[in-house]
């Protein structure tokens, strides 16, 4: 019986680190095989507004049209919306957040309840705050060591 692929998503965190060092972003030998990667259009956005060249704009939108085109664009819904105020909600109670906390949380904790949703694992280096999100809803979480992955 064929396996089924494995659905992954990776966190601004590891797309930077590639970005940064000037690495391939097709260099992914540290996901699980077979895997289909998805792009969350938080994660996108995130990117984006942190391009400072047209090499890097230019790069994200190829990787962007990529995406889509493969019809592989997450996009939080409703009810993800929803979800994500009561987790915000739970955590600045549970951690003693301010609201300046909580809206850094805010994108991470789409990440995490989109790709849960359609059953992914996220990929971060920022392990605390996703492992915080843990804490109130589950979801596959695995954490990415740059220093793990060099050739």
């Amino acid at each position: 019986m064929a396996v089924s692929p494995a659905k992954a998503v990776l966190d601004t965190s590891v797309y930077l680190s590639f970005l940064r060092r000037g690495g391939d972003l097709h260099d992914l030998g540290f996901l699980m095989r077979p895997t289909l990667l998805y792009m969350s259009s938080v994660v996108f956005t995130e990117l984006y507004v942190g391009a400072r060249d047209r090499t890097t704009i230019r790069l994200l939108e190829k990787l962007y049209r990529t995406f889509d085109r493969l019809d592989r664009v997450i996009t939080p819904d409703k009810q993800v919306w929803f979800q994500a105020g009561q987790v915000l909600r739970q955590l600045g109670i549970r951690h003693g957040f301010e609201a300046i906390g909580l809206a850094r949380l805010t994108h991470d904790v789409l990440i995490a309840l989109t790709s849960r949703k359609i059953g992914a694992v996220v990929f971060t280096r920022n392990r605390r705050d996703f492992e915080r999100i843990r804490e109130l809803r589950d979801f596959q979480l695995r954490a990415y060591e740059e220093s793990e992955h060099r050739m």
